[in-house]
């Protein structure tokens, strides 16, 4: 698997659980933040975190590090 961000599913128990498994892995950012808005969503009861390798970009049990994802404005 290959790509700078990573999505990350944590085991119940959360961090101190240790990761189930990487969901994805990916190299745009916004792509990656997408995707681990997706899997925040359908993994609501577990820990998902986004990182861009070694650092955390976000936290599903911290709403306030959601990304927002930025669209570009058409230019005329």
């Amino acid at each position: 698997m290959e790509g700078k961000y990573s999505i990350e599913l944590f085991r119940d128990g959360g961090e101190g659980a240790g990761i189930e498994k990487i969901l994805i892995r990916h190299d745009s950012l916004n792509v990656a933040r997408a995707l681990y808005k997706v899997a925040a969503l359908n993994c609501s009861e577990r820990l998902v975190m986004l990182c861009d390798r070694a650092r955390v970009l976000a936290r599903s049990d911290r709403p306030d590090t959601m990304p927002e994802i930025r669209k570009r404005r058409a230019v005329f």
